[in-house]
């Protein structure tokens, strides 16, 4: 047994547990679930604060600067919408010579997977993901076999132990694209691990050290290996372009939606502090209403926080293209 799998079996199952619930935040959990979670923090925060009476709000007049504050806030995270929607817009804006050639790039890419496959690519992401970990693991079992009876025992065991761990990875991906849904996201999480720098590097060092050795048939098939693994890489890169396209889109929206209802709650309760006895009921509902107010001004700060982790995550985990590899994207 090696380390890495003694070290994930001897792993405390709280730290697995751990490990599980910082993915979640990070990159699987739905981003509004994420940001309602924060703003009932929030709320639970500021009823602790006003109940225990740390914070008793026996001087409504702080409460003035809070809610203007929020209202200035919320004004200033619609413009950062606004500035989303032009930069997208500014993306999308392309001369016609411009999008034929990335047509034609797109086009020429997917007839090359198909050429390899022999079967039309499917139109959908998940779909063309698995065509093409279905074609590099095809490779790595030509690989496999190309060494049989042509290297010495040494050569034939690396060789094993490689096309071993490619296959042991493809299918990896193969089952996380099976159970997820067909969306961009999920097809694009399934391969945030690793780019196959290191598998790349792995080839090129096999070939530089039984050089001599290989048959044609084996230089050729890690030629198209590494051919395939370059290509789910071009893949990855480019889900990722969409994947962030949609979800600025969907953030700029969303934050839309609740800087509005924000907006409203924050002035409304101003115009509830404008009275000259102050507002008209009791310390008691005070403590409860004023509280579940500023939480609800502060939500789409919380969701703008969940978008913004999630998008910075999958960029810091993408950021190095093959033959590159950072640490952050294989964590």
């Amino acid at each position: 047994m090696d380390d890495s799998t003694s070290e994930r079996e001897s792993k405390p199952v709280s730290s697995d547990g751990l490990g599980r619930f910082k993915r979640w935040v990070l990159l699987e959990g739905n981003r509004s679930v994420i940001a309602g979670l924060l703003a009932v923090a929030f709320a639970l925060a500021f009823l602790a604060l006003s109940i225990s009476e740390l914070a008793p709000l026996a001087d409504v007049q702080s409460l003035f600067y809070v809610f203007s504050g929020l209202i200035s806030g919320n004004f200033t995270l619609i413009t950062v919408v606004v500035s989303i929607n032009q930069l997208l817009l500014s993306q999308e804006l392309k001369s016609p010579g411009e999008l034929e050639s990335e047509i034609e790039a797109t086009v020429d890419y997917r007839e090359e997977i198909e050429a390899v496959a022999d079967r039309t690519a499917p139109a959908e992401p998940s779909g063309f993901l698995r065509l093409v970990v279905e074609s590099a693991r095809r490779e790595a079992q030509r690989l496999g076999g190309t060494t049989v009876g042509a290297l010495p025992e040494s050569g034939r065991d690396e060789a094993d132990e490689i096309v071993s761990d490619l296959t042991a990875e493809f299918d990896r991906i193969d089952t996380l694209v099976d159970q997820s849904d067909a969306g961009i996201f999920n097809t694009l999480s399934t391969t945030l691990e690793t780019n196959f720098a290191r598998e790349i590097q792995r080839l090129e060092e096999f070939r530089r050290d039984y050089g001599d050795d290989l048959p044609p048939e084996t230089d050729d098939a890690i030629d198209d290996l590494l051919d395939r693994l370059r290509e789910m890489d071009i893949a990855r890169q480019y889900f990722k372009s969409i994947y962030l396209q949609v979800e600025l889109s969907r953030l700029s929206r969303n934050l839309l939606y609740a800087g509005i209802p924000a907006v409203g709650v924050a002035i409304g309760s101003l115009f509830v502090l404008t009275g000259l006895s102050g507002p008209p009921f009791g310390r008691p509902l005070q403590r409860i209403v004023f509280p579940i107010a500023v939480a609800v001004g502060a939500f789409p700060l919380a969701l703008l926080f969940a978008y913004i982790l999630r998008t910075a995550t999958v960029t810091e985990r993408t950021a190095a293209i093959t033959p590159f590899t950072t640490p952050e994207q294989e964590v």
